[in-house]
């Protein structure tokens, strides 16, 4: 059964508790929005365990909507939009952790583009889940990662960044070739 169905058994679990899976999209997103604020002040490892906090319940947020039934598109609407506020602030936190303005801001363009074309290809009916170095919930453990680095070595952080953003830069290069050949055919 491995981890999925460890995942099945936490959802199954924490859905007997009669929380709606959007509240814990809702909660995830609010930690999230307060994670720049904490790393502005100078408080780097509580945004980083706020940032932990947050990804967390944006993981279980699917686990519980799927043990429940309780999933819809509205919910995965509200799922996708607090994902691109989340990575937008977790960024910004680095970038208040030392992590240089453009490394910062190239990644997020980078995250933001291999979401993108994720939605616009299955937008327009390809397939594109796990297609992909790099997925989300991998971006956010490596964000993570340069987050706790840059305690010790903001070199060390903003390297760990340049590696991500090398790897989304290939997701969506990997993506966009997916939908360009799945979509086939005549001109633009």
């Amino acid at each position: 059964m491995g981890f999925e169905g460890s995942y099945v058994r936490v959802g199954a679990a924490l859905s007997r508790l009669g929380v709606h899976p959007n509240y814990y999209t809702i909660a995830g997103l609010t930690l999230a929005v307060t994670v720049p604020a904490a790393a502005y002040m100078g408080f780097k490892i509580l945004a980083l365990f706020l940032m932990a906090l947050s990804a967390l319940l944006d993981a279980l947020d699917g686990l519980v909507a799927r043990a429940s039934g309780l999933q819809s598109r509205r919910g995965a609407f509200l799922d996708s939009v607090s994902d691109r506020i989340s990575d937008a602030a977790y960024i910004l936190a680095l970038h208040y952790m030392g992590v240089g303005v453009l490394l910062s801001y190239t990644l997020l363009v980078a995250s933001y583009m291999v979401s993108y074309t994720r939605a616009r290809g299955e937008g327009l009916g390809v397939t594109l889940k796990g297609v992909g170095l790099v997925e989300r919930q991998e971006r956010v453990v490596g964000l993570l990662a340069a987050g706790l680095a840059s305690l010790y070595s903001v070199g060390l952080a903003e390297a760990i960044i340049a590696v991500l953003l090398v790897l989304s830069i290939a997701t969506l290069v990997q993506r966009f070739h997916r939908v360009w050949l799945e979509l086939g055919g005549g001109g633009g």
